[in-house]
């Protein structure tokens, strides 16, 4: 007889089993006390070399007796069907989990069955008397984490706490992020590596703790974050365009009413709706609105062409030649979280005027005459200093201070006479002040109407009405050119 204790050189496949199988190494059904004839019979004619041959066959193939994978008996099993007997028994399992009881199928759990199958027979094979009737083999169990929560939501859904996305809302000025709720859910992980023992130890019927672990929320707070900081960054650009011109702004609080922001988990980020009935009634009326004639800019320069002061703001002209199909649009421009919004239409840029001013005193004719780019735009009866240290004073000059009102001379704070300061006089609340030459200048007089050719009233100022003091506080800028002549 062969020698078991020997490995033979080759193996059959290890897909099959031989007729020796049960005969000759099922120790349940081999009883030599009690052959029948009919056995005796069978016997005869077989050579006994054949016999042994058959033998270390069975012995190059087969798992050692007594050794159990995952629960499982595979001893006197070919890799295949120990491969077989594995998975069924741990698809056959029932394991109770949070008070249910399920298949290991039903909860996703498998093995590597073949892997497992094939590392029993590698270490407990047949012919090695010494490695049988090993203790149980543990296989490593692995969940699918999507099978055990489909059945575990509908068997133990108190096991299970959904995950809250976070989201983006408009609150007053801007959109902030709500944040997001971690859930939490079966430990998966530890579910398997407690199954795993569980079967190797061959228990009957499992019993498993349930740990829980965190479950994320698919929309982060951070992903929200970005997104209401995305759409906050455009408020100062948001609105209707024509070309690179926006002719009108648009707050953030009216975008927001036309518009649903809803988490996406599919995707992990903002699906933006955009409801196009309230964005077409917000817009009927915008040619109305948005419609406008040019206006030029007007810069106030001297005779060297520096500007010195723009005294009216340019304005484009915008002219929407229609609306049609607008709303649509806006809606798809707002679905990609662009706030900028283009219109169909014209702009007429502004064009700047520039106004060369400047201002010319006559003494011999008592009268300031004001003039813009060469034309004469206005003449004013002045009165000039009594002479003098109070001598108006001939020269050129250029306008470098302006006040709407003023005390002159030793004043309080109220307006009052100070004696002793440096001045004999006190003139409160003078009126429409613009200094060319030290504390020479232009402005209003309420104390006096004496005005004209020889009218010399001032300690050397050009006194004006008010009226014209206060036209020449907005014509002449700080820079204007004065000229005092004789």
């Amino acid at each position: 007889m062969t020698d078991l204790a020997t490995k033979p050189i080759d193996s059959a496949d290890d897909g099959a089993t031989t007729a020796l199988d049960a005969a000759a190494f099922d120790a349940g059904a081999h009883e030599p006390e009690k052959r029948s004839r009919k056995g005796l019979w069978l016997g005869l004619g077989i050579p006994a070399g054949l016999i042994a041959a058959g033998a270390a066959v069975a012995a190059a193939i087969l798992i050692a007796p007594g050794v159990v994978v995952a629960g499982a008996p595979v001893g006197f099993h070919t890799v295949g069907t120990a491969a077989d007997a594995i998975a069924k028994r741990v698809a056959d399992a029932e394991v109770t989990v949070g008070g249910v009881t399920l298949t290991g199928a039903e909860i996703g759990a498998s093995v590597d069955a073949k892997a497992a199958a094939e590392q029993a027979f590698s270490e407990h094979p047949l012919w090695n008397v010494g490695a049988w009737n090993p203790e149980g083999i543990e296989a490593p169990v692995t969940i699918d984490a999507e099978v055990a929560t489909e059945a575990l939501e509908t068997a133990a859904p108190e096991l299970f706490v959904e995950p809250v996305d976070a989201q983006v809302v408009f609150e007053s000025t801007a959109y902030v992020t709500v944040p997001a709720e971690p859930g939490s859910g079966p430990d998966f992980d530890a579910l398997a590596a407690d199954l795993s023992a569980a079967l190797a130890a061959g228990d009957d019927a499992i019993s498993v703790e349930v740990g829980t672990v965190e479950v994320p929320a698919a929309v982060t707070t951070a992903a929200a974050d970005e997104f209401a900081a995305a759409l906050n960054a455009q408020a100062a650009d948001a609105g209707f365009y024509l070309g690179d011109k926006r002719a009108e702004e648009l707050p953030l609080q009216t975008i927001a009413g036309w518009t649903t922001i809803e988490a996406d988990p599919a995707t992990g980020g903002f699906v933006v709706t955009a409801d196009t009935a309230k964005i077409e009634q917000s817009i009927t009326d915008l040619p109305e609105r948005v419609n406008q004639d040019v206006v030029d800019e007007k810069v106030v320069t001297n005779s060297a062409g520096t500007h010195l002061r723009v005294i009216q703001e340019g304005q484009d002209g915008f002219g929407i030649t229609s609306t049609d199909g607008l709303a649509d649009q806006i809606a798809a421009s707002l679905q990609e979280g662009d706030l900028r919004f283009e219109l169909e239409g014209e702009v007429v840029p502004y064009q700047t005027q520039e106004l060369f001013r400047r201002v010319v005193v006559d003494k011999s004719d008592g009268m300031t005459y004001s003039y813009e780019n060469g034309q004469l735009v206005r003449s004013d009866p002045i009165a000039l200093g009594t002479g003098g240290i109070y001598e108006t004073q001939n020269g050129n000059f250029t306008v470098y201070g302006q006040l709407t009102i003023q005390h002159m001379g030793s004043c309080d704070a109220n307006g009052n006479f100070v004696p002793g300061g440096k001045f004999d006089y006190c003139t409160g609340n003078v009126p429409w002040v613009t200094y060319f030459n030290g504390d020479q200048g232009f402005h209003g007089t309420y104390w006096h109407s004496n005005f004209g050719p020889g009218a010399r009233m001032s300690h050397g100022c050009v006194n004006m009405t008010i009226e014209a003091a206060k036209f020449m506080y907005y014509f002449a800028q700080t820079g204007t050119e004065v000229t005092v002549q004789n």
